[in-house]
């Protein structure tokens, strides 16, 4: 389980933190290398698995506006070291260009096990926005008040590049129909 008692400065943002998804954001060091990419679904011909041999082609779905960035981060095959404040390996951000669902080729280090985490920065700013922003991990686990394992979230990726499909969830919902009912609810 990650760490986050550096993130929780109110019961309210615990409960927040505890969805298990700031600590996207609050990964600083960059290791890997972003890469250029079409705005559009990208065909596996167009991901290059570069120098480690290996690459994802993700395809994002569940995209609820076409706005902001979307950030793809890889961690290792240690399940210890998921969702862990400077654990990353690669760290790819790319501007939302279609709604719905849009492809990010992420690059890898090398052929092997690794777990995906995809985040939709809606307002670019580089942290997680519980109230607002998506988030999906590799397997399209089910989310409950905590992160998933990160044995459940491991995908093996062979020599070249790989296709995977992440579906992002709106924990708390973005839409104004889903704020009313929150508002409603906080004023009981």
């Amino acid at each position: 389980m990650p760490r986050l008692a550096s993130f929780v400065p109110s019961f309210a943002t615990k409960a927040l933190v505890l969805c298990g998804l700031s600590i996207l954001a609050g990964n600083a060091a960059f290791v890997g290398r972003a890469v250029a990419q079409s705005p559009k679904i990208a065909p596996v011909s167009t991901c290059d698995a570069g120098a480690g041999g290996a690459a994802l082609n993700v395809r994002v779905e569940n995209i609820r506006a076409k706005e902001g960035n979307l950030r793809a981060q890889i961690y290792s095959s240690d399940p210890d070291e998921f969702l862990e404040k400077g654990k990353k390996l690669v760290r790819v951000d790319v501007p939302v260009a279609l709604d719905d669902e849009q492809n990010i080729c992420v690059p890898l280090p090398s052929a092997g096990t690794f777990a995906l985490v995809i985040m939709h920065d809606i307002n670019a700013n580089g942290k997680a926005d519980f109230f607002s922003e998506g988030f999906g991990f590799s397997n399209n686990p089910s989310l409950g008040f905590g992160p998933p394992d990160g044995e459940e979230v491991m995908v093996n990726v062979p020599e070249g590049v790989s296709e995977v499909s992440v579906k992002l969830k709106y924990i708390f919902g973005a839409d104004e129909e889903k704020a009313k009912k929150r508002r409603k609810l906080r004023r009981r």
